[in-house]
């Protein structure tokens, strides 16, 4: 009687390799996904900062645009972005007279949570919204005694 080999090259792999291989790739992938969630989560909070950022940005321009003697304290609310997608940030302005040539102005900005009730910094990630603060001065414009 004659005993045939089989060929071994033409096998492929067996079950047992292929679930150890698939064990290896669920390993590496349960360790990348939180890397992709805290990603997204940071990039979120990220983009809310640049949007109160903008929103200080824009009052400081409009308190520069109006005269000296209208620049007051005041608080408002601003909604910024599409429809669908929009933050809403709660600004407050705080003006000091330092002399009656110079004001200094603090521009508060702060973002509201994306919560059911919609308050300030709702849940454990509520300092992900932090509060953006804008300190400038501004003065009157007036000829000095060197230019008379």
């Amino acid at each position: 009687m004659r005993i045939q080999k089989r060929q071994q090259a033409n096998c492929g792999f067996t079950l047992l390799e292929t679930c150890i291989a698939l064990l290896v790739f669920l390993i590496v992938l349960t360790g990348i996904v939180p890397l992709c969630v805290y990603a997204m989560k940071y990039d979120s909070a990220a983009g809310i900062r640049a949007g109160a950022i903008t929103v200080a940005q824009r009052k400081l321009e409009q308190l520069r645009a109006n005269p000296f003697t209208s620049c007051t304290s005041s608080s408002e609310v601003v909604t910024v972005g599409p429809t669908a997608g929009s933050q809403t940030y709660t600004v407050d302005v705080t003006v000091t007279d330092v002399s009656s040539t110079l004001k200094a102005i603090k521009i508060v900005v702060t973002p509201e949570g994306r919560s059911t009730t919609g308050s300030v910094y709702e849940g454990n990630e509520g300092w992900m919204r932090g509060q953006v603060i804008l300190y400038t001065k501004r003065t009157t414009l007036r000829a000095g005694s060197n230019l008379g």
